[in-house]
């Protein structure tokens, strides 16, 4: 699994090429730690070349997106698809994660949150 990290308009952009599994979230949580360490709390995840998010993946990014929140940032995903979407929709997560369309919705999102914009 690879992990792109980049900034578009303020916010980081985080995408990986395939499913996030048990065996990659040692390196998922240490990429997501090297963000917040940076300071930079206003991200969004581009799922659209993801299919599928473990236990352990969706226990990082509810870790990173309290730390965010705890820093006034917030945590949005883009392009998720119905795999997905159902995993959050069964264990309640679509209460507690925002879902876009596509990553600029999700940007354009957290601009209007973010102060001085």
């Amino acid at each position: 699994m690879k992990i792109n990290v980049r900034e578009k308009e303020s916010v980081i952009v985080i995408s990986v090429d395939s499913s996030v599994l048990q065996e990659h979230v040692p390196m998922f949580r240490e990429r997501l730690n090297d963000v917040l360490a940076k300071k930079k709390y206003w991200i969004v995840f581009d799922m659209l070349d993801a299919n599928y998010i473990s236990s352990m993946g969706i226990s990082v990014i509810l870790a990173v997106k309290r730390k965010a929140n705890e820093n006034g940032g917030d945590v949005l995903f883009a392009n998720v698809n119905h795999l997905i979407m159902n995993l959050f929709e069964v264990t309640e997560l679509v209460k507690k994660l925002e879902v876009y369309d596509n990553v600029e919705d999700a940007i354009d999102a957290l601009k209007r949150r973010m102060p001085n914009q």
